[in-house]
C-alpha cells in the first residue's frame, strides 16, 4: 500500500531552506577566500616591486664592487713585489744605520779597550737580526795588544765572537784588525 500524502497546494511544496543556507554560507566563504587571494596578490605585487628595485640596486652595487675589485687586482698584479721588497730592505737598512748610536758604541769601546790601544777605523755592517758587524782597525804599543783587546771584547756582553783578521808590525806600533759582532742597546731587526 501506498502512504497517503495530503498535499492541498496547487503546486507541490519543496523546502529549499537548508539548501539556501548551505549555498549562502559556501558563497560567503568563496567570497572571503577570493578577497584574501586578491589582497595577497596585490600585497605581493607591491612588495615584490620594492624588493625588485632593491635587488636591482644591490646587483648594480655588486657589479660596481666587482669592477673595483678587478681594477685593484690588476693594479696589485702590476706591482713588482721583488723590487718593492729590495727597496724596503734598502730603506730599512738606511734607517737602521741612521738610528745607530755611534756615541754608545764609542763609549762602550772606550771602556772595553785596553789603555794602550787606539782605534784607527771602525766599519759597521748591519745584519738583519739587529747585530752590527764591526771591523775594528786598531793600533797598540805592545805586541800583546791584540790578545788583550780580544780578551776584553770576549768578557763584555755587548760584543760577540771577536776574531782577528789581520796584523802588521811596524817600527813603533803594532796594528791589527778584529771583526766582532756588537749588540746595541736598541737592536733594530730588519725585515
Amino acid at each position: 500500500m501506498k502512504p497517503l500524502h495530503l498535499n492541498l497546494a496547487a503546486r507541490p511544496y519543496r523546502d529549499h531552506g537548508p539548501f539556501t543556507i548551505v549555498a549562502s554560507a559556501a558563497l560567503a566563504v568563496i567570497a572571503l577566500l577570493a578577497y584574501v587571494n586578491i589582497d595577497t596578490y596585490l600585497r605581493y605585487k607591491s612588495e615584490t616591486k620594492t624588493t625588485a628595485v632593491k635587488i636591482e640596486q644591490l646587483e648594480r652595487q655588486i657589479d660596481e664592487e666587482k669592477n673595483l675589485t678587478e681594477s685593484a687586482n690588476q693594479r696589485t698584479r702590476s706591482i713588482d713585489v721583488k723590487l718593492l721588497g729590495r727597496q724596503i730592505s734598502f730603506a730599512n737598512a738606511r734607517l737602521a744605520e741612521r738610528a745607530f748610536s755611534w756615541s754608545e758604541l764609542l763609549d762602550r769601546l772606550e771602556h772595553v779597550l785596553p789603555d794602550d790601544v787606539r782605534i784607527l777605523s771602525v766599519s759597521p755592517t748591519f745584519s738583519k737580526e739587529g747585530l752590527v758587524r764591526l771591523n775594528l782597525s786598531c793600533a797598540g804599543k805592545k805586541d800583546d795588544s791584540m790578545l788583550r783587546t780580544l780578551d776584553a771584547l770576549i768578557h763584555d756582553a755587548r760584543f760577540v765572537a771577536p776574531f782577528p783578521s789581520g796584523e802588521t808590525k811596524g817600527e813603533h806600533e803594532y796594528q791589527f784588525i778584529i771583526n766582532v759582532d756588537y749588540k746595541p742597546t736598541i737592536m733594530r731587526v730588519l725585515e
